[in-house]
């Protein structure tokens, strides 16, 4: 009888372990879902920027954008990168300066490009939260508001991952992208007590995850220019989504 149940007992304890090799040899083999290793910044889908394994390229056919390793922001140089505002802003204080629209795409581990789920519906810019839009572009600068050389600006019409560079002030300033993942409840908070697409932020109804940060800012490099005046500041009053 001792036998029988010590055989018995062998066996169960043999089958057991075969079962778990065999399940964690399968989960093993499954590839998880391919990471955020880097980003493209775009302009009519041609590469100006890439972002990979930790620095930064440049598009050598774009002169009027990059000098000395850093991104420029220039009303003059090679006829210049910034766009004015429409002609009938003719006041100082009406006009803005920045780049044509750009959009940021990302590579993934397994070398694929892709671009991200808007937030919105209707192609990013309709009124209402996108269920598959859980991601988020998001950033920050190596210097406070007051004093940086510029800023990032989204209008409605851009979407989540189209926005344009503006220059502030001359000088310089550093940014650092990331993408950050609501795996929570998401809606669309009014800020700055207006209804425009730029003054609408996400909500998340949970700490959001970082899924993707450079580890190192874009360097920028902002010109000088007539306009900037004594106080070296670009002329525009407008700062939306200033971070």
């Amino acid at each position: 009888m001792f036998n029988k149940i010590t055989i018995t007992l062998l066996l169960f304890v043999f089958t057991a372990l075969l079962t778990w090799s065999c399940s964690d040899s399968s989960s093993s083999d499954v590839d998880p879902d391919p990471e955020i290793i880097g980003f493209l910044i775009e302009e009519q889908g041609v590469e100006i920027v890439r972002y990979e394994s930790g620095s930064y390229s440049y598009n050598a056919n774009f002169p009027e954008y990059i000098v000395g390793g850093e991104f420029l922001l220039s009303t003059t140089h090679l006829g210049g990168n910034l766009v004015r505002t429409s002609a009938d802003e003719e006041e100082i204080g009406g006009r803005r300066y920045f780049t044509p629209s750009v959009t940021i795409r990302f590579i993934m581990d397994d070398g694929e490009i892709v671009d991200l789920p808007e937030e919105r519906t209707e192609g990013g810019t309709g009124p209402d939260i996108n269920p598959e839009g859980m991601y988020r572009l998001n950033y920050s600068w190596t210097d406070p508001a007051a004093v940086r050389g510029a800023n990032v600006e989204q209008h409605g019409s851009d979407g989540s991952w189209m926005f344009h560079i503006r220059a502030d002030y001359v000088g310089s300033a550093g940014v650092t992208f990331r993408v950050d993942r609501c795996d929570g409840d998401r809606e669309l908070v009014v800020i700055d007590g207006t209804n425009h697409r730029q003054d609408q932020i996400r909500n998340c109804s949970v700490d959001e995850v970082t899924v993707f940060e450079a580890s190192s800012p874009m360097q920028l490099s902002i010109d000088n220019y007539e306009l900037a005046g004594e106080q070296g500041m670009y002329p525009h009053n407008r700062h939306e989504r200033q971070r």
